[in-house]
This record gives C-alpha cells, sequence and structure tokens, in this order.
C-alpha cells in the first residue's frame, strides 16, 4: 500500500525511470564468446540424452535429472531472470537446427505461413504438459524416461522449425523461449539490443500482448505457485477430503481401473484449476478498470497490463527455487565427474559429499520476503507507468490502479503465505 502511496505521488505523466532507456555494450569479441557458449550448451544436451538412454537408472548418479529439473529449468531461470534471455542465444535446439539449415543452405524449412489466429498457444499447450510432468508425472526422476520426454520435445520443435521457420516457431510455438523471454525481460541485459536497461524496465516497455500470450504468462505464474501450494498442509488437506468423499472416490477408483492413479488425477486437476483461477482474478480486475476509465475493452486492459504481474512471480520464483537450487544443486559437482553413473573420476570431484543443511530457514524465509516485497514494489511501479501510457491522464491511471493493486497485494500474500508452510511446518 505504501509502494503505491509513494508511486502515485511521485510518478506522473513523465515517470523518473524512462523503460525504453538503454546502454549499449561493445564487448570485444562477443560473436566468438556467443559461438563457444553455444557449442558448449549443445555439447551438455546432447550429454544429458546419452547420459538417460544409456547411463545408470538412479537418479542420484545419472546427470541428467538434476541437469533438466534443477540446473536448467531452477538454474538457467535464475540466470535470465537475473542477467537477461539467454536461452535465445544459448538454445541448443535453435543451434543444431541453425547448423543443419547451414549446411542445406537454407532448405530445410518449408516456410509454411503460420496462422496468425494460432497466436503462442502452441507454446501454451507445451508449457501446461512441461508443468505437468514436472509437478504431476511419477516417472519424472527415471533417466530413461526423461531422456525419452526431452527427445520426443526436441522433435517436436524441430519439426516446428522445419514447417514454419526457425525464427517464427521460436517465436509462437517453442514454449521455453517464450518463457525464459517472459523472465528475461526482467533481467537488466537485453539481450537482442546488447544493452544494459533498468531492472524490470523490459516488462513496461510493450504496448500489448496477444490474448493467447496473456493466458501463456498467466500459466506460468500459477504453475509456479502450484507448485509452493503442493507442499501445504491445505494442499493434503483437500486431497484427503477429496478421497474421502463417496462420489469422488467411486470417480478414482473406476479410473485407477484404467491405470490412472489417484493422486496424479487429483493434481492434474488442481493443476488445471490454478491457471483457471489465476484467469478470473485478473479477468475481474481488468473488468474493474476497464469499468472505472470507460476505455478500451476488457481484453486490451488485460492484454496491455499482464506483464506488470511478471515482477512478482520472478521474486517468488527466486524464493522458492533458492533452497533447491543450493542443495540439490550441489549434486552437478559429483555427476560432472562421473555424468553417466559408472564411476567415472573425470575432473577428481566425484567424491564430493552434497551438504543439505547448507541453506539457513532464517536466510531463506527474510530473503524470500525481502525478495517479494522488491519484486511487489517493481510490479506497482510498472503497473501505473503503464497505466499512464493507456489512458493517458494522471486521475484515471490513478483511479485504474485501485483493483490491480488489490489484485497484486492478493498475489504477494498469496506468494509470502505458500513460501511460510514448509518453514512454519
Amino acid at each position: 500500500m505504501l509502494s503505491f502511496v509513494i508511486v502515485a505521488l511521485f510518478v506522473r505523466e513523465s515517470p523518473p525511470v524512462d523503460t525504453r532507456a538503454r546502454l549499449s555494450l561493445h564487448i570485444p569479441g562477443l560473436a566468438w564468446i556467443a559461438g563457444a557458449a553455444r557449442v558448449v550448451s549443445v555439447v551438455l544436451f546432447v550429454v544429458a540424452l546419452l547420459a538417460g538412454f544409456f547411463g545408470a537408472q538412479d537418479p542420484y548418479r545419472n546427470v541428467i535429472v538434476t541437469v533438466v529439473w534443477v540446473a536448467w529449468w531452477v538454474g538457467f531461470a535464475f540466470a535470465c531472470a537475473l542477467i537477461g534471455n539467454l536461452w535465445r542465444p544459448l538454445n541448443p535446439l535453435a543451434a543444431l537446427f541453425a547448423w543443419a539449415e547451414r549446411a542445406t543452405r537454407g532448405r530445410l524449412s518449408l516456410g509454411v505461413r503460420y496462422p496468425p489466429w494460432l497466436g503462442v498457444w502452441p507454446a501454451v499447450i507445451l508449457f501446461f504438459c512441461f508443468a505437468w510432468a514436472e509437478l504431476v508425472w511419477r516417472d519424472k526422476d527415471v533417466p530413461l524416461y526423461l531422456a525419452r520426454a526431452v527427445l520426443a520435445y526436441s522433435v517436436l520443435a524441430w519439426a516446428g522449425m522445419v514447417l514454419f521457420g526457425r525464427e517464427r516457431w521460436l517465436e509462437r510455438g517453442e514454449a521455453f523461449s517464450l518463457a525464459f523471454g517472459v523472465l528475461g525481460r526482467f533481467g537488466p541485459l537485453d539481450t537482442r539490443a546488447n544493452a544494459l536497461r533498468f531492472p524490470g524496465a523490459g516488462l513496461g516497455e510493450t504496448t500489448r500482448v496477444p490474448f493467447s500470450f496473456v493466458i501463456f504468462v498467466l500459466l506460468m505464474l500459477a504453475t509456479v505457485t502450484f507448485d509452493g501450494f503442493l507442499e501445504t498442509p491445505l494442499h493434503q488437506a483437500l486431497a484427503t477430503q477429496v478421497q474421502s468423499s463417496t462420489a469422488l472416490a467411486r470417480l478414482l477408483f473406476r479410473l485407477s481401473e484404467f491405470g490412472v492413479d489417484e493422486d496424479a488425477a487429483i493434481s492434474t486437476v488442481a493443476l488445471v484449476a490454478f491457471p483457471v483461477l489465476f484467469l478470473a482474478a485478473y479477468w475481474l480486475a481488468s473488468w474493474v478498470m476497464h469499468a472505472l476509465t470507460g476505455k478500451s475493452t476488457v481484453t486490451d486492459v488485460a492484454c496491455a497490463f499482464v506483464l506488470t504481474l511478471v515482477p512478482i512471480a520472478v521474486a517468488y520464483h527466486l524464493s522458492h527455487y533458492f533452497s533447491l537450487l543450493v542443495t540439490a544443486g550441489q549434486f552437478i559437482i559429483p555427476l560432472a565427474s562421473d555424468p553417466f553413473g559408472y564411476g567415472w573420476n573425470l575432473f577428481g570431484s566425484a567424491g564430493y559429499k552434497v551438504n543439505l543443511a547448507i541453506a539457513s530457514p532464517y536466510v531463506f524465509w527474510y530473503g524470500a520476503v525481502t525478495l517479494v516485497v522488491v519484486g511487489h514494489v517493481i510490479a506497482v511501479y510498472l503497473a501505473h507507468t503503464v497505466a499512464l501510457r493507456e489512458f493517458g491522464s494522471r486521475r484515471l491511471a490513478l483511479l485504474s490502479q485501485a483493483p490491480m493493486l488489490a489484485l497484486m497485494v492478493g498475489y504477494t500474500m498469496l506468494s509470502l503465505w505458500i513460501l511460510a508452510q514448509p518453514i512454519v511446518g
């Protein structure tokens, strides 16, 4: 509330921080550095796949599990949020396809026109499948099954690039180009322009995004929040209540006859419900903003303001996954010397003992509070600057921000409550 008052008083027609400001970077040999980094990225991708298919099937001895779920999804997301969209120059799928295109002299793509009505819906579907695999799939830690899933996604991505062209599919259909791109907008490095900017400025420079992109962003926010919700006593109580219900118990029993796991079925329904609830809350706030200002349409308002929620989500992501990164991330040290679990010691680090108590609950909690509150303040500031741009006057901007502020305060409180539950437990 205080951050909103401060922003309302001091951010008028000309915001003190220009979201379009850039400081160009001139790094000697940047093209060579980027090329070498892409080669390393491709090598790591290939090694992880080979380890999944041919290595030991113990998740603690096979590098693919730690690489995919900890080093890549958590660690790389941290890097994108704190630095910039590093996935754009380092994407191994795009690099391999680009090399194949160069070898075939550009004849690899069929050049089919991407339908405008399709928006980023393919990325929405693919990201939901990824979220289901991360949060519900029981075999996600089995190296062979995980390698098959990674290879299947890679083939699908390459098929999209062949059909519509590499750049078009990366912009519209490749789920992680969009996901890391959203996180990268928060970072201070603009990898497209090779320039520095204010943290979070990349989220306020776009006028409006397509409606399908709104769904993608809300899906990202909802699934990360749902991941934390799974660790709360409330989720356990709800799951127990569902299983004890006579009608639902019969339905679950019938599903189990077809090989459907009861817990997986409940978690899948909850995973679908979370984005729907997020969309309903955001749509209600957008409708109230539209009613108060009398400008644009509800859809236009929703498309204009959705990225201003990302700073809170970034802060929650950093807070939620920090303990996982500093504990489970240590497995990379011994696995680097023995990626296949064959008993190698390539770099002399195979005997490293992982310290699971490295993160203090006090450090974790106060760091989480600080991150989420800072993310909230940045979100309030961005929403106000977008309101000034969209509605044209300071009075309408202030009027429109009441429902947005309520939404952000609610999202911040929910984030802090979820983060507190494991510590309290």
